[in-house]
């Protein structure tokens, strides 16, 4: 988009006429004569001009300037079309994320319930962390809703399938009776996705049964 300059046509510049029109936009018409006028003061092209009859919107900052309605538009329709291509990335994403862990949910057959959960860590409740327990290393564990007993693998409901409450996840979890919850691009909820190596390695044990 280009801009172009322009000046005072006459030799002295009213003070009054640039506090009227400083940090404004006006929508004005090239005239026949190649000039311009706003608020009564008659403009002229400094370089380059456009031809009488083109719609410009003129702008009044440290230097007078314009750019075409037609380049102001277009460059609108531009932003527009990619902040909609943006949006529906973003939400083809999340609905993708959501397949996946339904997906995922299905696949692993578990004969018990359970519901994803995260274990809370400290440099996750600081100010500059997420403020829900959570830092970049945080995975999703399944915890169990109801006691398992499968050979030597015994949990208590409350426990991760990858660590009992005896050993390093303790109590510390948070995620709630409905456990870790995601959304997806229509902002409905779905339990998120098991992304610990351990828990998913100790469950495929039950995915061919």
């Amino acid at each position: 988009m280009k801009d172009y300059r322009l000046e005072v046509a006459s030799s002295f510049i009213h003070p009054m006429w640039l506090r009227t029109v400083a940090g404004r936009e006006f929508e004005v018409v090239v005239a026949n004569d190649g000039g311009l006028e706003v608020e009564g003061e008659r403009l002229r092209f400094v370089g380059d001009a456009l031809p009488p009859g083109t719609a410009v919107v003129l702008r009044v900052g440290r230097w007078i300037t314009c750019v075409t309605a037609a380049d102001r538009d277009e460059a609108a329709r531009q932003r527009a079309a990619e902040n909609a291509a943006r949006l529906a990335a973003e939400h083809a994403a999340l609905n993708r994320h959501r397949d996946e862990a339904l997906a995922q949910a299905a696949e692993l057959n578990l004969p018990f319930r359970w519901s994803p959960a995260i274990k809370d860590v400290l440099s996750g409740l600081s100010e500059s962390s997420w403020g829900d327990g959570r830092n970049r290393s945080t995975v999703e564990h399944i915890l169990l809703l109801e006691p398992l007993a499968d050979g030597r693998l015994t949990r208590d409901a409350g426990d991760f399938l990858c660590t009992a409450r005896s050993g390093s996840n303790g109590k510390r979890w948070s995620s709630g009776a409905e456990g870790s919850v995601a959304v997806d691009g229509d902002g409905q909820p779905y339990p998120a996705k098991v992304t610990c190596k351990t828990c998913l390695k100790l469950a495929a044990r039950w995915r061919d049964r």
